[in-house]
């Protein structure tokens, strides 16, 4: 078992939060042809909100479908499988929001018409208001008991927003672990886990606790 009360280098992990909220960015779609269009256009923030802020669990969306891209797909225009190949788009390490526009365009650009859905695509943008927590991990201990307690959107910001907005190369909690206690394979093994397979914070919480105390605690 790792010894718990070690502060490797003795780098703090400052735990910090983000909100965001939505902006309305003007653009929308009737038809998957207009939808490439919008994907084309909308900004990094807009891509993030409507792909991996379904995260959490406010943002209201089936769980079949992990984004609202293929929420609409499937709804309005009523092919489930289209959805489905939107739907599992990859957002693993160390893919950022472009990356999934780029695969988005390439799925949908070569199925895109005219066809009308039953409702429009609104498009939404954000601007993420970051803010400083009281927490501070100043050793392995401290920073499993934290992983527990934080708040999610402080969860969500240090290993999802910061990644795959392009911040950040690596979510932080990986970064952490490797640079300051040298623990790579634990840091590897967060970092396989793919945020846009979830639409509840909560479970994402659970799966990286259970990747932490499997390796930390055995």
């Amino acid at each position: 078992m790792m010894d718990l009360d070690s502060k490797g280098k003795g780098i703090l992990f400052e735990f910090y939060a983000a909100y965001y909220p939505p902006v309305y960015s003007k653009l929308k779609a009737r038809s998957l042809k207009e939808l490439v269009e919008g994907i084309k256009k909308a900004d990094k923030y807009s891509l993030f909100y409507h792909i991996f802020h379904p995260i959490f669990s406010s943002h209201l969306i089936p769980e079949e479908y992990s984004n609202d891209f293929a929420h609409w797909i499937a709804e309005s225009l009523g092919d489930k499988e289209l959805a489905e190949l939107v739907s599992d788009i990859s957002g693993s390490e160390p893919r950022t929001v472009e990356d999934v526009r780029k695969d988005l365009i390439d799925i949908l650009e070569p199925r895109a018409n005219d066809t009308i859905g039953l409702s429009e695509f609104v498009f939404v943008s954000c601007r993420p208001i970051i803010y400083k927590t009281n927490y501070v991990a100043r050793s392995l201990a401290e920073f499993l008991d934290l992983i527990q307690t934080i708040p999610a959107r402080s969860l969500v910001w240090h290993f999802v927003a910061k990644r795959v907005l392009g911040i950040t190369r690596r979510n932080d909690f990986s970064e952490w672990l490797e640079t300051n206690f040298g623990l790579t394979e634990v840091a590897e093994a967060l970092s396989r886990i793919d945020p846009q397979t979830y639409v509840n914070e909560e479970i994402l919480r659970k799966d990286i606790i259970k990747i932490l105390e499997r390796m930390l605690l055995k």
